[in-house]
């Protein structure tokens, strides 16, 4: 009977691992034969006799399960003496699972007895157990598949005929293939849960806690009020895909939300607890749930932003020096001593050509640079030198006047007429230094971060902007946040993109949703699904939705049930210029005005001074 030949040739070949436990009842002299056959193949190996007596603690709890490999490969003969009390405790400390490959020799294989020992065991769908019948020949072996897909769901065991081994002196091979299981993989031979009802949760806030299944369901599978339950419904009706993928039907367990702390109450809770097998809605992937729980895919993203209106536009920061900002200061300056030059010039000028020619019109120094502001004006000018020095000096003036105007009004127009400046206000702690007035939206995820967030920002916004205020301009739903931010400028509203964003496009005009401020509460955060790190499903799980992924079913449904930009159209609007951005030059202009009437009244109390001194 070749059996070490077999054994040997089944976890090197067919299982490709090299850390095997021996789970036997053979002689020492048999051990001898097997351990040489393991050395050839470089294998690591163990042996614990089952016929000898042990203590179950101290030695199949040590070698068994307190390992730190990633898959252990365990020879079982269940012939052996102690045999029944392996299958009670790997049935006990749930042993079937992927982190072990075991290989059952049985030398009196019966069928019945094979389902009354196995029919009860804690087999999954991810058990790897292969079942060895010995032939009459004692040179053959027949493998069969043994695995439960669902057993807590009310799946029976399966038992599949796999392939027939056959054996000689130093070599084994395939003699026969009885069933096509050698043609996929165990995933793709268990990967359809036809008859069976997978356990789902998901979490409803927007309907009462009274509402019917079937009204959930309806509502959940419906395509209209998006921003209501927006994740919940991506979640529901991507996974009806799903559904489909494994032919399998859902039995739905409803909550009212998604946890009460990072690892208990509402859908995490029955994760926790194994009450279901999968969730509809997407976690937050934390280092306290890492212990537990492992991320499959990523499902959506989630975006918190503030929104209001840009203060230029609201007419709220109105500078009177908005108008001298395309030149700085050193320019201006540098510019009217330029102009005092060329006018103190032109009156030389007039000078020397008043006396050289005798009949030239006397002028004042200061009319030559009224002459002089005029040319910078591009106003021209009533009086002009007849020599050509002095006109060439004024076609300089003119010139230069030419191109610093033609630069000052691009700028301005394209100032006036172009997109307006954003805010400074881009952290939650300048929000919270501000004066402007905040509300926020009432959803459970955005209520509970602002309330009991612990960075010092938050907690700073929370006690000044939140904190004893009014609890009905506070907390307002999407659509009255989104409209009170159209309807008073300077007003800010806290609220997640999927649904804000949707009301922003409803009653926003194209170009005025380019005048929206907007920065994030906090990071942008990837939400995922997860599944327990125990649970028989994961790569099932992973792999199925990852091609939902790739297919683009997935964000098709993303795409719609969750917003997370906006797009700005400029381009089909009249730009008007309002008085909030016209306003700063009638300012200069009002201050021109007091200046020259002040300077009016001074030449006329000048003036009667000097009158009473030529009548005395």
């Amino acid at each position: 009977m070749y059996i070490f030949e077999f054994t040997i040739y089944y976890f090197v070949h067919i299982a490709k691992l090299k850390n095997i436990l021996f789970l036997h009842c053979w002689t020492n002299d048999s051990l001898l034969h097997l351990a040489y056959l393991s050395r050839n193949e470089s294998l690591y190996t163990q042996y614990l006799d089952l016929n000898a007596k042990f203590s179950q603690s101290e030695h199949l709890q040590d070698q068994l399960v307190n390992h730190n490999l990633i898959k252990l490969g365990i020879y079982f003969d269940i012939n052996c003496n102690q045999s029944a009390k392996v299958l009670d405790m790997a049935n006990m400390q749930r042993l079937f699972t992927d982190r072990y490959h075991w290989l059952v020799f049985d030398r009196n294989f019966n069928l019945n007895q094979l389902h009354k020992k196995f029919s009860e065991a804690q087999l999954f769908f991810h058990t790897e157990l292969s079942y060895v019948k010995p032939l009459e020949d004692l040179n053959s072996f027949i493998i069969y598949d043994l695995y439960n897909k669902a057993k807590h769901l009310g799946s029976k065991l399966n038992i599949t005929i796999d392939q027939e081994i056959d054996c000689n002196k130093g070599h084994c091979h395939v003699k026969r293939f009885l069933s096509d299981l050698h043609k996929r993989t165990r995933l793709q031979h268990r990967k359809f849960f036809t008859g069976l009802s997978l356990r789902i949760n998901t979490a409803v806030t927007s309907l009462p806690a009274n509402t019917s299944d079937e009204q959930i369901k309806s509502f959940l599978g419906s395509h209209d009020e998006i921003y209501k339950d927006s994740y919940t419904r991506m979640g529901y009706q991507s996974h009806q895909a799903l559904m489909d993928m494994l032919e399998c039907n859902f039995s739905y367990i409803f909550r009212d939300r998604w946890t009460d702390s990072e690892l208990t109450g509402g859908l995490i809770g029955d994760l926790m607890n194994e009450s279901v097998d999968l969730t509809a809605p997407g976690f937050f992937y934390t280092v306290g749930r890492s212990k537990y729980f492992k991320p499959l895919v990523w499902q959506s993203s989630f975006r918190s932003v503030c929104m209001f209106l840009n203060p230029r536009s609201s007419g709220t920061d109105l500078r009177v020096t908005e108008f001298l900002e395309p030149f700085s200061w050193t320019v201006w300056v540098i510019f009217g001593a330029l102009l005092l030059f060329t006018g103190f010039l032109l009156w030389l000028t007039f000078l020397l050509e008043r006396r050289m020619n005798r009949g030239g019109m006397e002028t004042s120094l200061l009319t030559s640079c009224l002459l002089s502001f005029g040319a910078a004006c591009i106003q021209g000018a009533w009086l002009l030198p007849r020599s050509t020095g002095g006109r060439m000096g004024f076609y300089a003036i003119m010139l230069t006047s030419f191109l610093m105007y033609n630069y000052y009004t691009s700028v301005v127009v394209s100032t006036l007429l172009g997109a307006p400046p954003k805010s400074s206000i881009r952290t939650i702690q300048q929000l919270a230094d501000s004066n402007l007035e905040v509300a926020v939206e009432p959803r459970i995820y955005t209520k509970v971060y602002v309330e009991t967030s612990e960075f010092a920002e938050v907690r700073s916004l929370y006690r000044n902007k939140i904190l004893n205020k009014d609890p009905k301009r506070i907390w307002l739903s999407s659509e009255e946040g989104v409209l009170m931010v159209r309807n008073n400028p300077g007003f800010v509203f806290i609220a997640e993109s999927a649904s804000a964003y949707v009301f922003v496009a409803k009653h926003y005009l194209p170009h005025e949703i380019c005048e929206l401020n907007e920065f994030l509460v906090r990071d942008e955060t990837s939400v995922f699904t997860i599944v327990l790190k125990t649970s028989s499903f994961v790569e099932l799980f992973k792999l199925s939705q990852l091609r939902l992924l790739e297919t683009g079913v997935h964000l098709k449904h993303f795409r719609y049930w969750i917003r997370t930009k906006l797009h700005c159209y400029r381009s089909n609007v009249t730009v008007v210029v309002g008085m909030e951005s016209a306003g700063p030059l009638f300012l200069l202009l009002l201050g021109a005005y007091i200046i020259c009437l002040f300077v009016l009244g001074l030449e006329v109390l000048w003036h009667k001074r000097q009158l009473r001194v030529a009548r005395n």
